[in-house]
């Protein structure tokens, strides 16, 4: 019996950590003056964003094989799809307030944290939707990231049951 309470008692400590690591990183998304800094050169941007987009691919990598491993919860591959979210949403409001024009209606972070959920979904409501060439650009990585990191997410959760 003892055991089984400090699992519960484990299981509450993770899922509260993982509340707080999304609860946190969207502060810090919200907080970050991304439209503030510009980007210098167009090569600069991409550098940027293969760097962000390889680290998000590996957080969410490692969180996949933990949990095949029996290492974490689903939640932490939840947690770190959030993230990614996250990343893209920055992505998208860096991109529509340093080449306005690009991401149609997008305006504010809500907006671009939307238009990054309506991506990963596949909702895609058109409402925001990707105008200028390096935004449909970004919206393809976005797109292929989606079916590879998704795929293997679910993929992995499918076969642990």
């Amino acid at each position: 019996m003892l055991s089984s309470d400090l699992a519960g008692a484990a299981r509450v400590r993770r899922a509260l950590l993982n509340l707080l690591t999304v609860a946190a990183a969207t502060a810090v998304y919200f907080a970050l003056p991304l439209g503030v800094f510009g980007v210098s050169a167009t090569w600069a941007f991409v550098a940027a964003f293969a760097v962000g987009v390889l680290l998000v691919s590996v957080v969410l990598a490692r969180q996949v094989r933990r949990y095949r491993s029996g290492g974490t919860a689903v939640t932490g591959v939840l947690v770190a799809l959030c993230l990614a979210v996250l990343f893209f949403a920055a992505v998208y409001f860096g991109l529509a307030a340093h080449r306005p024009g690009e991401v149609a209606q997008l305006r504010t972070k809500v907006d671009a944290l939307y238009f990054a959920l309506s991506i990963t979904s596949t909702v895609g409501f058109g409402d925001v939707h990707a105008a200028g060439q390096l935004a449909r650009a970004v919206v393809a990585v976005h797109i292929g990231f989606n079916l590879l990191f998704l795929g293997v997410a679910v993929r992995a959760i499918s076969e642990a049951r």
